[in-house]
This record gives C-alpha cells, structure tokens and sequence, in this order.
C-alpha cells in the first residue's frame, strides 16, 4: 500500500540536465517504501492520538490549548497568517468564511443537536492547486487540531468501514479535531471494489452531530455525481499567473508587493517607485510564466533554500533551478513574457512614457 502515499518532489519534471545534484543533496524528502502504522479499529485511540497535529500542546481530554512553562502552545503552534497565504478570488474566500461561520455557530449553537449535524466538505482539485492549504487554514483559524487520515488507513472491505468510521467520528469528535482524509479519492480511480460505497459509508458516519471532515480530492463531475452529497464543495481550479506570481511573492515574504501588479492585466506598475522593488518583481514576473503548480513552487523554493548556502535564496536563483530541471516554457509563453516585461518600466523611464 506505500503506493498510496504521496511524496513531494519534482520528480514528474525533466531532470536529466541535473546529474551533480543527488538526492542527499536536495531538500525533497525520497519516496517512502515502507508501510506506515495504520489505524485498526482495534487501539485505534493510541495510534490515532499520534497522527493529532499540534498534539504536544493540546490536552484531548480537557478540549484546550495549555500552558507548558510558560509557553502558551496555542500561540506557537497555529499559523495566525493561515487566511493571508491563501491565493484564492474572493468568491472562494467569502465561500470558506461562510462554511467557517457556520461551523462555529452550530459548536456554540444551544439549539438541539440537530443543528450541529456534521459537515464533510469536498475540497475539489488538481494536485498543487492549494486543497492542503485550505485544510490547513480552516484547521488554523478555528484553533483545532488535525486528525490525519491516508487512504491506506481505510479497511479494504464494505462491512469493516461503518464500524471503524463511527470509530474514527467519535474520536474527532471527543478531541474536537477536524478530520483531514488524504487521497480519498483514491478508491474512485482504481479498480478496488467497492469503493464507492466506502467513501459513501464514511461520509455517512462523519455526519455524526459535531464531526466537521475535509476531504481534499481530484474528482470529476461524473464521480462526484457517484457518492453522497457533501455539504459543501470548495473548487480549486488550476493556478493562472497572477495566483503563481502571488504565491511566489509570498514565499519571498514580499506579501507587500502583491497587489503592485494587477492581477488582470501584463505587469504594467507604475506605481512602484522603488527601482530595486521594481527589479525584484521583473525577476518574480520571469518565473511566474512557468506554468507549476502549489506544490511544484514550494519545491523549487525549498530548493533553492537548501543550496542558497546559508543566504536567502533570490528569484534568480530559482529561474536557475528551474531551467536545470528542465521545465518546458512554450513559445507562446515566452513572447508574452517578453512583452510583460518590456512594459515594466523602471520608475524614471515610466514618467517619461
């Protein structure tokens, strides 16, 4: 079943000009070859205590945060910037606070338990198109833990699933984690039997009063149309430029130059007086053109990180990484690119035009 596991490298690029970097060399973890603990019905508590993200700070028993020497682990442990590293339209956001505000209504709610009937929501994308990072953030702004599921996890046949689901259910619930089910959609898209029917049967038990799932998965229509209705489906579409060239300026920590250029027109700033700010995003508008997903941006720049010998790593260096592993730019792309930059006049010569 280590098939199922997913790993994040950039294997799926070319990279036959790299022969001088070896994996012990590289950032990106290698693939897993060997069957992690799963959870069995049976001691399903142990084992699944220690799949709890932020589970040194939090006390499953008393439902909170504590205080470890002085450290208030709630603080250290969440990501208070959850909801700012989301590259998503607003539409997508207003959708999310919404499903938040809901979940938070019916945990507080004094209304019968009907009004707190669990929510399994369907985060529905390609890979690297941000689903993790929504669970992350939803988990993060609600300040509660996350129970991490693997596909592999789930019993092979129909008639174990109902029981080690309910299993599952009143755990998160008794710890008040959100479940997380990674690679679900695994059954949909391989020949096991049954596999509708055993996401069908865990979505039924994590409908359980006060049981909130995230299901991050790559689903068509035609599937989706095959299981039981979620309660709600965030859909995450492909990454386009502006949400690339945002996501890079993120992880440069350069949050204040995102809005510098606009995301519906060629990099056009005038605005940006500062000439080194203005070179910066030249060099940030040059990679942004590379059509990678989340996932393979996160690499490059742990990457880059990794063999910036100690200093931060620039943009130039990951176009440099980047066109050593070989990744395609198409004509098209590059004439655009060009025309892009042409017009990012630096800041005297913007006056003059």
């Amino acid at each position: 079943m280590d098939s199922l596991i997913p790993t994040s490298d950039l294997s799926h690029l070319c990279k036959s000009n790299l022969p001088r970097l070896s994996q012990s060399d590289m950032f990106f973890p290698p693939p897993i070859t060997v069957d992690l603990p799963q959870l069995p019905l049976e001691n399903m508590e142990e084992l699944a205590a220690s799949r709890l993200s932020w589970f040194a700070g939090y006390d499953i028993e008393k439902h909170e945060w504590i205080t470890f020497q002085g450290l208030h682990c709630d603080e250290s442990a969440y990501d208070k910037d959850a909801w700012r590293k989301l590259v998503k339209d607003q539409p997508t956001k207003d959708l999310i606070g919404s499903i938040l505000d809901t979940i938070v209504s019916s945990h507080d709610s004094p209304q019968p338990e009907k009004v707190r009937q669990g929510m399994n929501i369907l985060l529905k994308g390609a890979l690297g198109t941000g689903k993790k990072t929504v669970a992350h953030a939803i988990c993060n702004m609600l300040k509660r833990p996350m129970l991490g599921i693997r596909a592999n996890d789930i019993p092979l046949t129909c008639d174990n699933v109902q029981p080690w689901a309910a299993k599952l259910a009143s755990l998160a619930i008794e710890w008040n984690a959100i479940v997380i089910v990674d690679c679900g959609d695994y059954f949909m898209n391989s020949e096991c039997a049954g596999g509708e029917e055993r996401i069908n049967l865990m979505v039924q038990e994590f409908e359980s009063p006060g049981c909130i799932c995230l299901w991050p998965a790559v689903l068509t229509d035609e599937q989706q149309a095959l299981l039981r209705p979620f309660s709600a489906t965030i859909r995450f579409p492909d990454l386009d430029l502006a949400a690339r060239r945002r996501r890079w300026l993120q992880l440069f920590g350069r949050d204040d130059l995102a809005e510098a250029i606009s995301s519906g027109k060629h990099a056009s700033v005038p605005s940006v007086r500062d000439t080194e700010a203005l070179t910066f995003l030249r060099e940030i508008e040059k990679i942004s053109w590379y059509e990678l997903d989340g996932a393979d941006i996160e690499n490059f720049m742990d990457l880059a990180r990794s063999l910036s010998g100690g200093r931060d790593p620039t943009p130039h260096d990951v176009k440099e990484y980047v066109k050593v592993w070989g990744v395609p730019l198409s004509v098209r792309s590059k004439v655009a690119r060009f025309f892009a930059l042409r017009d990012m006049h630096p800041p005297h010569l913007a006056r003059e035009h």
